[in-house]
């Protein structure tokens, strides 16, 4: 059986893999997005939360700022707005150059601005995307009292969509909004004010699963639901929600896909808020794409791990009766599903050793299992991999490395009869004896095979601790 090698990838790595090389080096046609809002001086809403989104979502960003605020995660301290000429050039600059495919509209503060704003835009052909920020996450009034009217009659009409949340909603519909069917009055309200399609975002509503309303141009209504996430407030949520949309636009996906992609996209920001200051989290826009670079990366390394030692010489020899596996942790693993592995193991064949088949996330239960459990004392040590045990082998590696044991028969019974938790428990055993141990192993008990489990940093120095035992071995 030849190594595992390129063509042996699963489809959705080689696909991401095209798509990383895509963006590297812009191998498609770059769409243009426009944000037309506030700049937040903390960087977790406004334009600057907006670029992070198009960004991640593969669009170039352009602004126009509408007015500069001092703020951060507790409050807004200052707003300073930008006069409407200035508005008008940065709109006009962009709109005669870059040819956007998509716009948002976010932070207008005044009637000033939205005149300036729909006077340039209300003849555009572009799908224009409006986010009615009336207030930041921080309570701070981001709309004026006398510029509400304007709003409504002058911005509303010419969203392609518009994205309130449920404070929002209610005061665009003129109502209070307490269960399901008061949202679909409310949305079909604001879409009688001129909206042809309105999403009303359920972050607000006091219940476990967060709900979105979509009425679009034919008057179909579409729920899309989540779990709700274990945080009281973010700060930038829905910035990143109309970004994520009009980025989507831009791309030409239809309008209700868009909203279902900005819906999931948002939800994975908002689990992986970041606390960057002293008051509300931050929703993380680029959490998507450092979990999808950090999982590329993890199973190219173990692929390259996985070629290495499968050519070592005589390391079939190491193979036990229950087969080897490798694995590589992404770095803050908490369970099985996010650790790396080979499906179907590495195989003895003969004198030779080979995967059985491709690398994925949770193809590996035990050595998966052992490495979660050493992560939770000392997240560096990310890789392992299993090898039998002889008592030869055993002397080789305390020659060599720190090394620890545990004894399997004696663990307790309530450990035995949970599921999945015997080696979590043996590997705590070890590493109380030894915190620093590279090897761990155990003599086996009934129906269980004795086994030596090698860790490393990373699967390249796992592959360089089996190559010093097999040199001092054979």
């Amino acid at each position: 059986m030849p190594v595992l090698r390129q063509a042996h990838l699963p489809v959705q790595l080689r696909s991401l893999e095209r798509l990383i090389r895509a963006i590297i080096f812009y191998d498609f046609a770059l769409k243009v997005a426009l944000s037309i809002a506030g700049s937040d001086s903390g960087a977790g809403a406004g334009v600057q939360a907006d670029i992070k989104t198009f960004s991640a979502l593969g669009v170039y960003g352009c602004t126009a700022i509408t007015a500069i605020t001092a703020q951060n995660t507790r409050r807004v301290s200052k707003i300073l707005e930008v006069s409407p000429s200035m508005i008008s050039e940065q709109v006009r600059s962009i709109l005669s150059d870059m040819s956007p495919d998509a716009i948002k509209v976010g932070m207008v503060y005044s009637t000033a601005t939205i005149k300036t704003v729909s006077g340039l835009l209300k003849r555009s052909r572009i799908p224009v995307v409006l986010d009615p920020i009336f207030a930041a996450g921080t309570g701070a009034k981001l709309l004026l009292d006398d510029a509400f009217e304007s709003f409504v009659s002058d911005l509303v009409p010419i969203s392609t969509l518009i994205t309130p949340n449920r404070y929002e909603a209610e005061k665009l519909a003129g109502m209070k909004i307490k269960t399901e069917a008061h949202v679909i009055e409310a949305v079909r309200k604001i879409k009688r004010l001129g909206a042809k399609n309105v999403i009303v975002k359920g972050g607000h509503f006091e219940r476990t699963q967060v709900t979105d309303f979509l009425l679009d141009s034919r008057s179909r209504v579409t729920r899309m639901a989540n779990p709700r996430v274990k945080i009281n407030e973010s700060h930038g949520s829905g910035c990143n929600f109309s970004a994520a949309a009009t980025a989507y636009l831009a791309r030409g996906e239809p309008l209700i896909d868009s909203c279902m992609k900005a819906n999931e996209y948002v939800h994975n920001a908002i689990t992986n808020a970041v606390n960057v200051g002293r008051g509300l989290p931050v929703t993380n826009p680029l959490s998507a794409i450092y979990q999808d670079a950090s999982r590329y990366h993890t199973i190219a390394e173990l692929q390259r791990g996985v070629e290495k030692i499968s050519a070592l010489d005589k390391f079939y020899s190491l193979i036990p009766e229950t087969q080897t596996n490798f694995a590589y942790a992404l770095p803050e693993a908490s369970g099985i599903t996010e650790v790396a592995g080979v499906r179907g193991r590495i195989v003895k064949i003969g004198n030779s050793a080979a995967p059985a088949s491709y690398i994925e996330f949770g193809a590996s239960k035990h050595v998966a299992s052992a490495l979660v459990a050493y992560m939770s004392i000392n997240p560096g040590m990310r890789s392992a991999v299993n090898i039998k045990f002889e008592d030869a082998l055993m002397k080789v590696c305390k020659s060599l490395f720190e090394v620890s044991s545990y004894d399997r028969k004696k663990e307790p019974g309530k450990i035995k009869r949970k599921e999945g938790s015997s080696i979590a428990w043996g590997v705590g055993q070890a590493l109380s004896r030894n915190p620093n141990a590279e090897i761990i192993y155990h003599r086996g008990d009934i129906g269980k095979e004795p086994m030596i489990m090698v860790f490393g940093k990373t699967p390249g120095e796992v592959v360089v601790k089996i190559k010093s035992i097999l040199k001092n071995y054979q």
